[in-house]
């Protein structure tokens, strides 16, 4: 089992049926994961702040816990708004974002070809 899998079939055992997100690099594996999990959906939104700001709006709205799911780097930061207004209103939400894997950090591997 991936871990991508795992996180998703955690959630669903938690009762989350719905998640927002946009689609990145460090975050693909969790995509690919959600057509193996058919009780779980995912919601692509256009922007990582309206999948934030749509995760918050979710739980206020139906009382269940709001995701959104996202890609690292700027990604991870256009969530802040969500998660600045889900945090002062004391709104139960949770946020995932991937993380650029090891390899392509250290440059033990050539980012792009010339």
């Amino acid at each position: 089992m991936k871990g991508s899998e795992y996180i998703l079939d955690y959630l669903k055992k938690q009762g989350i049926k719905h998640a927002f997100l946009i689609t990145g690099g460090s975050i693909a594996p969790m995509v690919d994961s959600f057509d193996k999990n058919k009780n779980l959906e995912f919601i692509c939104t256009t922007h990582e702040q309206g999948a934030s700001i749509a995760a918050e709006a979710y739980s206020r709205v139906s009382q269940k816990l709001g995701v959104a799911i996202t890609t690292s780097g700027p990604g991870a930061t256009n969530l802040t708004t969500g998660i600045a207004c889900a945090y002062f209103d004391s709104i139960p939400t949770l946020y995932i974002t991937g993380q650029v894997n090891d390899y392509e950090s250290t440059w033990k591997r050539m980012l792009s070809k010339w």
